[in-house]
């Protein structure tokens, strides 16, 4: 044992001293990125744990090409992982986790492009690139220099050596299983996978049928009415003139607000889009992320004797079929103008043929669900500039981190906002035009911090502030709808109220009128009877005394 150590001594520490080279990295810019010691230690301990095992598997190897191969492998995938590691922490101060992987699955390359491109800058550019300096150095050395992996021919182990060897790894793999699973990227990916399989199953199971066994309907409307609830993203109330934004980010449904209830006080239940649509359009919500016998607002549509649609201008896939596709895929009738070409920007005034089309099949009860791109990343993509949504210029005063930077973001998240208040106010004036029984809502699945409170553009859970849950919601009513529901008239008194969108699907039943078994009208917006809940977010936070 001693004698194979001394015999590959000299090639033992020039393999260590390459493999290890990630390590160095994050133990240097751990140090500062990372504040709490307890976790600097721990995603050290990880790393460490890997690299031992991996330098341990090309010791075990005889083929001096198969060695080879393998350090490239495992050294790309360790300034991978730490690579990964400082991106977040130093865009987000948070590790990666599970809930990031889960986002993952379900974005499409294009989204996911747009995700690192929007925090990618020169800082992270000189940060990564340093992760990956040894698996460079070694791609040059290959094709200039390729004596320099010699050190990687060692001299015959004996048995004992790699049954040593062999224990080592296994105690490091046991190690790392057993105290540093969060830390480790590789082991959280793998249970991320189950836990996001059984997730995907359990929404499949219950959401996407159009008919759901679950849904007890004990008394109905069956009045002719068209219904149209349109779904936003990415958009904060901050920005938006009709809750007193200093621009004017609304002038076009400014005028047709004294036509419509604007909600004041209303909460996505959280900041991503797709653990806030898991709750807002079913019967989940924080309590009960996984309630039994669950349905969607599609769903309890259909057994209203709806004629449904889902019109989206949002990718139905990412690398595995997205939540809100599963309950799309209830809808009697589905569009999804970016399954082909979302590589391109498709603005969401593509949408608004689609929607006159719902509008006018023969059907006399109708729901129409429209999922916008809304003022998604990368805001300036969300606009058309050659119609003069190039709006906004020069620095907002309210813009609470000023530089070049966030004024830049600022106008093209402002720009998008305009656009945005065009689309909604279009759709509305479609519904109106139709002289039917008939009403909108609209809101968004979260909004985006973009320098209001913070050094920060985006949403993310880790930065979670109150521009990213504080959400717009309003509705419109035809006067056909408030003359049949004369209860409406009383809703100038419920827009202050205090509303979590987790109970979207309650208000929702109430606008269609129809009672099911479960249905509590007290988590109504447009109730006389609703009762103010908690409003958790976080980690058991509560909204209401969050500072």
């Amino acid at each position: 044992m001693i004698k194979d150590i001394k015999a590959n001594l000299k090639s033992i520490l020039q393999l260590t001293l390459v493999m290890s080279f990630p390590l160095l990295v994050l133990v240097i810019f751990g140090f500062f990125l990372i504040n709490d010691f307890t976790l600097f230690f721990r995603e050290v301990g990880a790393i460490v744990l890997i690299t031992a095992i991996f330098t341990g598997v090309i010791l075990l190897i005889n083929s001096f090409k198969i060695k080879k191969i393998s350090l490239f492998i495992f050294q790309f995938v360790l300034a991978l992982l730490v690579a990964i590691k400082a991106f977040f922490y130093f865009t987000f101060g948070t590790k990666p986790s599970a809930s990031a992987i889960f986002i993952i699955f379900e974005t499409n390359a294009k989204e996911v492009s747009e995700f690192f491109s929007s925090y990618f800058n020169i800082s992270i550019l000189l940060l990564i690139t340093l992760c990956f300096l040894v698996f460079i150095f070694l791609i040059i050395n290959l094709f200039y220099k390729p004596k320099f992996f010699q050190f990687l021919r060692f001299h015959k182990t004996s048995s004992i050596f790699k049954i040593t060897l062999i224990l080592l790894m296994l105690f490091s793999g046991y190690v790392l299983n057993r105290s540093f699973s969060e830390q480790s990227i590789i082991l959280k990916l793998s249970h991320s996978i189950k836990e996001y399989n059984i997730a995907k199953n359990y929404y499949k199971e219950h959401l996407a049928k159009p008919n759901n066994n679950a849904i007890n309907i004990i008394s109905k409307d069956e009045e002719p009415q068209v219904g149209i609830v349109i779904i936003g993203e990415s958009t904060s109330k901050w920005h938006m003139q009709l809750y007193g934004y200093n621009r004017e980010t609304n002038p076009e449904l400014s005028k047709l607000k004294d036509e419509f209830y604007l909600f004041n006080n209303v909460i996505a239940p959280d900041v991503m889009t797709i653990m806030s649509l898991e709750k807002v359009l079913t019967l989940s919500d924080y309590n009960n992320p996984k309630i039994d016998n669950n349905f969607s607002v599609v769903q309890l549509a259909n057994a209203a004797a709806f004629e449904t649609h889902w019109i989206s201008n949002q990718q139905p896939v990412g690398f595995t079929e997205s939540t809100p596709t599963i309950i799309a895929t209830a809808a009697q009738y589905k569009t999804f103008l970016a399954s082909d070409s979302y590589m391109y920007t498709i603005y969401d005034e593509a949408l608004i043929p689609e929607i006159k089309k719902a509008l006018k099949t023969k059907s006399k009860r109708k729901l129409i669900f429209v999922h916008l791109i809304g003022t998604h990343r990368i805001y300036k993509n969300r606009y058309p500039e050659a119609k003069g949504y190039n709006y906004f210029k020069g620095i907002n005063e309210r813009t609470m981190f000023k530089n070049e930077y966030s004024k830049a973001k600022v106008n093209e998240y402002d720009n998008a906002v305009r656009y945005n208040d065009f689309i909604v106010s279009e759709i509305i004036k479609l519904t109106k035009a139709e002289n039917k029984n008939s009403f909108v809502v609209y809101f968004s699945d979260h909004g985006d911090d973009v320098f209001d409170t913070q050094d920060f553009v985006g949403h993310h859970r880790h930065k979670g502030s109150k521009p990213m849950f504080d959400i717009p919601f309003l509705s419109w009513f035809s006067k056909d709808y408030l003359e049949k529901n004369k209860r409406i008239d009383t809703l100038n008194n419920y827009v202050n109220r205090k509303y979590n969108a987790e109970d979207f699907i309650y208000s929702f039943s109430d606008l269609i009128n129809v009672n099911f078994k479960g249905f509590d009208e007290t988590r109504s917006i447009f109730s006389p009877k609703f009762k103010a809940r908690k409003r958790v977010i976080k980690k058991d936070l509560n909204y209401d005394t969050w500072q």
